[in-house]
């Protein structure tokens, strides 16, 4: 009995310091200027847990320090807002205690008004010794000039401003339950040469005139900051959630090469798809990090653009797509809003977001815990251009597709693929030559078959390097072996291919026509570019060794940058041609998404399926209408037996076709998403 008293007390104790994280996340913008009276005047617990429980959610991480500088909260470290009269960090805390919810803490960091303006000296600089700002800035501007959004001066935690921070997040520890924090602004490629740093440099050896050395430092300045926090918030709040945004930043390479998230105990994803870049962000980055292990949690906004838009609103079917999106890659869901200077909330956001949270609570036990389960894998090269692109292909071809780097075992997949971008260490190469010596498949993109220098091939393609392409442009002719649904006349490629040549037992499947000249102001032809000459250049387009298909041109580059069709479903059709027992087939639009998760604890898999079209208008992408689709037939081969299979949200039972050892069901119709749930026994 004394044994079980004392496993059960430890039982409890590990399950209190375990971090909470909720499915369906708000994250509630508060950044407000001195000029604007009577802050929180209209703020009502009431009227706050309402919208919250419109909205069906479950955690909001509310206010502790915003952009301004100003704390919402009284506070004898920082400065609280002049036209503030009361807690309102605290009253949000208690209001959402009160009902359940979870109410992480947000705290600025990278960007703070007040702090600059005291502290010129914690500012960070540049090398010619300007400030490090998040767009130009005109310091001669008169007071009434109009001032562009995100414009901000960047803070360095390689000064006294680090202390200042702890001192503030302490004070907050101790005043508050605290849920969790979430610190923002953490921008690794926004290099620092203030005194402070420059002095730690000189110290430490640095060569500043070399910027991979710089950025290393930074690197590990901001991380060394990150863990003091963290060990400062554990010793008062175990059980808290951290979180540093700006380190899982898909446009930054420095954050995967310096780990810069390794400090979070949860990985945030923060995209706004109407105008950072459309809806192919997220499912790259959830397969990553879910393989990596972590808890993610997806994040777009409610707004029609982009964070501080007062007044602006997307569809409730966009809300509703991005919503199921974010659970059908696995990942909690977080919509950002911003909180009216009054304390009001707006009713009408959270009857948006009600509408895509209540389909959540539906379908939220199918996708968030599950694992991407795949027979194809992208090798990331954190390269946004080339992985996206890549990504793009496959989402499109509704190629279900895992991520390589971080996997044990390369073997569990057949096929493997390359971005174009020369991103392999020689060790990296190794591995994956010994994948396709194994019998591996391989789909290697320009590049990325090359050493970091560009100097040699260290992929074994069957060809060695020659050189960069001699003209801005070229033209590919592809054989009878890739050419399924394409042209048959030479189509063009908008940068030129990179030239190999081919060893004698490697098989050419496209030739390259080069231009007569490259279009320059003094020689051109027509209006864009200059025609092909009408014989085969000596370097091939691609080639086949055996497993391995090698494409000389940069697909997945160009297919970011022109989207052209032709180069999609040329690469689709080598990856079908080597992929000869796809995990997945399914007959959807181009616009349709497909996304097979894991999840072992509950014994199943589910195969989400979304369709949800996105439109461009303006400078946003919209989604708006969610056509029914009609009889989508899906074919599917598990390495489990399974022994039941139905769909979600509305639990039917299907009818299942055995074809070999494949399962083939029909979906009669779906509207914006589903998931076919199949259920096994170990």
């Amino acid at each position: 009995v004394i044994v079980m008293v004392i496993l059960n007390t430890f039982a409890l104790t590990f399950a209190d310091a375990l971090p909470k994280i909720a499915s369906r996340q708000i994250h509630l913008d508060f950044h407000t200027s001195e000029y604007i009276p009577e802050v929180g005047k209209n703020f009502s617990k009431a009227q706050f847990q309402e919208a919250l429980k419109a909205g069906h959610v479950n955690s909001i991480n509310v206010f502790g320090k915003g952009h301004h500088g100003w704390s919402y909260y009284p506070t004898k470290i920082g400065k609280q807002h002049p036209n503030l009269s009361f807690d309102l960090l605290g009253a949000e805390i208690d209001a959402c205690h009160e009902i359940g919810v979870l109410a992480p803490i947000y705290f600025t960091v990278g960007w703070s008004v007040n702090d600059a303006r005291n502290h010129p000296e914690w500012c960070a600089r540049n090398k010619d010794g300007s400030y490090v700002t998040s767009a130009p800035w005109d310091f001669n501007a008169a007071d009434n000039t109009p001032k562009p959004p995100f414009h901000w001066i960047n803070m360095c935690v390689g000064t006294d401003y680090h202390l200042l921070i702890m001192k503030q997040v302490e004070e907050i520890c101790q005043k508050y339950a605290v849920d969790g924090f979430w610190f923002d602004i953490y921008q690794v490629d926004r290099l620092c040469y203030c005194a402070s740093c420059m002095k730690a440099m000189l110290k430490e050896g640095v060569d500043t005139n070399d910027v991979g050395a710089v950025a290393q430092f930074n690197a590990q300045t901001m991380k060394k900051h990150q863990k003091e926090l963290s060990e400062l918030i554990r010793r008062y709040h175990p059980a808290a959630t951290i979180f540093f945004n700006g380190t899982t930043a898909i446009q930054s390479y420095n954050n995967f090469w310096h780990k810069m998230y390794e400090y979070n105990t949860m990985q945030d994803l923060e995209d706004l798809p109407t105008t950072w870049g459309g809806y192919d962000k997220l499912p790259i980055q959830s397969k990553f990090f879910l393989q990596a292990g972590y808890i993610i949690t997806a994040m777009s906004g409610k707004f029609h653009t982009s964070w501080g838009e007062f007044g602006g609103f997307k569809h409730p079917n966009a809300i509703k797509y991005e919503a199921a999106s974010m659970i059908s890659w696995g990942a909690n869901c977080n919509f950002g809003d911003q909180l009216h200077p009054s304390g009001l909330m707006d009713m009408a956001t959270y009857k948006n977001i009600g509408a895509g949270y209540s389909y959540v609570e539906k379908i939220e036990e199918y996708g968030i815990g599950g694992k991407p389960i795949a027979n194809i894998a992208l090798w990331r090269s954190f390269d946004q251009v080339h992985d996206e692109g890549l990504a793009k292909m496959l989402l499109e071809g509704h190629v279900n597709f895992d991520i390589a780097n971080g996997a044990d075992d390369l073997s569990q997949f057949d096929v493997i693929l390359i971005p174009g971008i020369a991103c392999l260490s020689q060790a990296d190469a190794d591995k994956i030559n010994d994948f396709a010596r194994q019998g591996g498949g391989l789909v290697v993109l320009g590049e990325g078959a090359l050493d970091r220098n560009k100097e040699k091939v260290i992929l074994d393609i069957g060809a060695s390097y020659l050189g960069k392409g001699r003209f801005d442009i070229d033209y590919l002719v592809v054989g009878k072996e890739l050419n399924f649904g394409l042209v048959d006349s030479p189509f063009l490629n908008y940068e030129s291919a990179i030239r190999v040549k081919p060893e004698g037992n490697t098989k050419t499947l496209a030739a390259i026509r080069e231009p007569y000249f490259s279009r320059t102001y003094l020689k051109y032809s027509s209006h864009q570019n200059t025609p092909y000459q009408l014989q085969d250049a000596e370097h091939p387009g691609i080639l086949q060794k055996g497993n391995v298909i090698f494409f000389a041109h940069d697909l997945d580059k160009l297919y970011y940058v022109h989207g052209a069709r032709l180069h999609r479903d040329l690469f689709l059709n080598a990856v079908r041609l080597l992929d000869k027992n796809p995990m997945v087939q399914v007959e959807l639009p181009s616009a349709g998404r497909v996304s097979l998760l894991h999840q072992p604890d509950q014994k199943r898999y589910v195969l989400h399926l979304l369709y949800g079209p996105p439109i461009q208008r303006g400078r946003c992408e919209v989604i708006e209408d969610l056509p029914f689709l009609y009889n989508v037939k899906v074919s599917v081969e598990l390495p489990k037996k399974i022994t039941k299979v139905y769909l979600v949200p509305d639990l039917t039972k299907l009818q299942v076709t055995k074809q070999e050892k494949r399962l083939v069901v029909t979906i009669p119709q779906f509207q914006c998403h589903c998931g076919i749930v199949y259920e096994y026994l170990d």
